[in-house]
């Protein structure tokens, strides 16, 4: 529920398939490549790895730098903490700026509870702290003399009274608050528990303190002086949060246009592809990255004096500057630098060229399965005129398998779909073919976006039925966010599904109470736009039509819950007529975002969905003793027409193991 696209494969090295990540572990674990910056003098080209550990339940963050020709190994600079996340729970890519003299990399990093700004020399000898505050460094810039403008937030010791104070004094409820979360130290920021409240946009949330004015000074660590910024210094401070890509010159943009390719979030054409960033050259050329409906990119290189669009390299997944689609790559004078990441490759640094020739530089996710049990590949199908695209990922065994769907957005190497939160790999590993789908556009309401979305689940059934590779008695489905709404809707105007899962707020009165708010008029405003709901009271009828909990006589499929703890509380109608029924179960994650990060909730999350849809899809239970209790509260479940069943096989062979010779 919040607001929150003839290839060159020939002329690129084959891609090995990392299919090793196949377990719930190895998933939640999968390590990403940010923060690709190219030094002044073009030597060098700085990036890192973030390291989710679900024994330490940190994301570990370790620099690189690489030298620009490829030629030589990665050189490791030092590790800096733990990730920093956003509110909505997506890691911030890495923030890196060089010295003017290429001799050194400064970095923003959250360690021990702070967030500071940490130096290293290019020689690898480590990390040191250069500007830290009693409050968290938010934005820095490196000014063209070498000393450093940053911009500190309030203090952490002020954020930790002011919090103390609410408790105290009492809360007023206005539209900053959020009733449905703990009120006090109820999320996660900057690695400790804190106060979150509104910010006006959606469900969009700032910790306390927020609107505070910031202390921007410019720190000369050579004269080892302070002083504040001036106006010109606060400007070359960059935007707090990242940018898609900028508006194109003139008659660069033409030449897009020219070439077909679309501006706008939504409305694109059938077949046109979409512009995703810009990156200026070092020889005053551009590289000007675009992505299909399938979300595959290609990078093409434009002159203004040849006023021409000349392709470089193109993928079955992501040539970007991160796991962000839209984050360009880095640029030097032979080449650029991008992640890769496919429906096969897992997130890794590669170099290309200017002739196309591509190098992979660093693989931080080396797990090769030899015997490539797996199959991921992006599939396309034919829905009411449009193409509908996803990535389908089967193991290599004859027969028709069950089938497991997750709808919204597939980029690169998909994990758990939008979110994370299905180990799609693991569930294929197990037997379960599993299909990543792309949202098809739609500018109308959300029921016409919610009857789209079942009709493009219900066309990819049919076309894989008809290839004869799945079994369509038992389709399991989820989702998060948008993708929890559809999965709802399928499950309550389909008789598809055998089970289901969500991992987000579903729609109900429960919702617009806990939101609506004379100080909060955007909410109702964007019910009534997006919805076209009014209050419950004065729209019964609509919010009966709309609401799954108001449809519980038409649900088949158990269905599994797992969401934050500030969105299981809207969902409480749901969550009690299922269970009444005896057709689901909730589980809470307190302090977690929209989307969870810390890799022992994405473990947990991961490693009960493939239970729950190992024993709806398959009839399969894990013989480990510690997981009986799970299967006792399953049995007791009883979808409509079916007997509970209480004959089921212990397994805990995957199926690629039980194929190995």
């Amino acid at each position: 529920m919040v607001n929150r696209a003839g290839l060159l494969l020939a002329m690129l090295a084959a891609a090995p398939v990392a299919a090793g990540q196949t377990t719930a572990r190895e998933i939640a674990e999968v390590a990403d490549i940010s923060g690709l910056t190219a030094s002044p003098d073009g030597r060098w080209v700085a990036y890192r790895i973030e390291r989710p550990s679900t024994v330490t339940n940190r994301i570990d963050v370790d620099w690189y730098i690489v030298d620009a020709n490829g030629g030589n190994p990665p050189r490791a600079l030092g590790r800096v903490g733990t990730a920093l996340i956003y509110e909505v729970g997506v890691v911030m890519p890495g923030e890196a700026q060089w010295a003017p003299d290429s001799q050194s990399l400064i970095v923003r990093g959250l360690v021990d509870g702070r967030i500071a700004l940490w130096r290293s020399s290019i020689d690898g000898s480590g990390f040191v702290p250069v500007v830290e505050g009693d409050g968290d460094i938010e934005t820095f810039a490196v000014l063209p003399d070498g000393s450093i403008v940053a911009s500190e937030g309030p203090s952490r010791q002020a954020i930790a009274r002011a919090e103390d104070d609410e408790r105290e004094a009492g809360i007023l409820v206005d539209g900053r608050v959020d009733l449905a979360a703990p009120l006090y130290r109820g999320g996660m920021v900057n690695g400790r528990a804190a106060t979150q409240r509104f910010t006006g946009d959606w469900f969009d949330r700032a910790p306390l303190l927020a609107d505070r004015p910031r202390v921007v000074g410019v720190h000369d660590n050579r004269a080892g002086s302070a002083r504040p910024a001036s106006n010109s210094e606060r400007a070359a401070l960059p935007p707090p949060l990242p940018r898609s890509a900028s508006e194109p010159p003139a008659a660069l943009r033409a030449s897009l246009q020219a070439a077909g390719v679309c501006f706008e979030m939504l409305g694109c054409a059938e077949g046109s592809r979409r512009l995703a960033a810009i990156l200026p050259l070092p020889d005053g050329r551009t590289a000007v990255t675009t992505r299909d409906r399938a979300l595959r990119e290609a990078i093409m290189i434009w002159s203004s004096s040849s006023d021409s669009l000349d392709p470089l390299a193109e993928t079955d997944g992501l040539l970007s500057g991160s796991r962000d689609e839209d984050a360009p790559c880095a640029a030097t004078a032979s080449a650029i630098f991008c992640v890769e990441a496919t429906p096969s490759v897992a997130p890794r640094l590669v170099h290309i060229a200017f002739d196309g020739t591509k190098t992979v530089i660093d693989t931080p996710n080396n797990l090769p399965d030899s015997d490539g049990g797996l199959l991921a590949e992006t599939i396309a199908w034919q829905v009411s005129g449009s193409r509908a695209s996803g990535v389908l990922i089967r193991p290599k065994i004859p027969g028709r398998l069950p089938l497991f769907v997750t709808y919204y957005r597939c980029p690169g190497y998909v994990r758990g779909g939008l979110g994370d939160e299905y180990p799609l790999r693991a569930m294929a590993a197990k037997g379960i073919a599993t299909l990543c789908i792309n949202v098809l556009p739609s500018a109308d309401n959300a029921e016409a976006r919610y009857a789209l979305g079942l009709d493009v689940v219900e066309a990819a059934v049919d076309h894989l039925d008809e290839k004869g590779l799945i079994d369509r008695t038992r389709v399991g489905m989820g989702g998060l966010s948008f993708g929890s709404e559809v999965t709802m809707w399928t499950a309550t105007h389909s008789n598809l599904l055998k089970a289901a899962a969500i991992a987000s707020t579903s729609i109900g009165p429960a919702y617009y109470w806990f939101n609506e708010r004379p100080s909060r008029k955007m909410f109702a405003d964007n019910l009534r736009r997006n919805w076209r709901l009014g209050s419950p009271d004065s729209d019964p009828g609509a919010w009966k039509h709309m609401s799954p909990a108001a449809k519980i006589d038409r649900i088949r499929a158990p269905v599994l819950m797992q969401l934050p703890e500030s969105e299981a509380r809207q969902t409480i109608e749901l969550q009690s007529k299922l269970a009444t029924a005896q057709m689901g179960e909730m589980h809470i994650f307190p302090l977690a975002p929209h989307i969870k990060f810390e890799p022992r909730q994405k473990l947990a999350v991961y490693q009960r969905n493939l239970d729950w849809f190992l024993y709806w899809l398959k009839g399969e239970v894990d013989a480990d003793p510690a997981k009986s209790a799970q299967y006792a509260r399953w049995s007791r479940l009883a979808p409509p027409g079916r007997n509970a069943s209480t004959d089921r096989a212990q397994s805990s062979q995957s199926a690629i193991s039980s194929s190995r010779k």
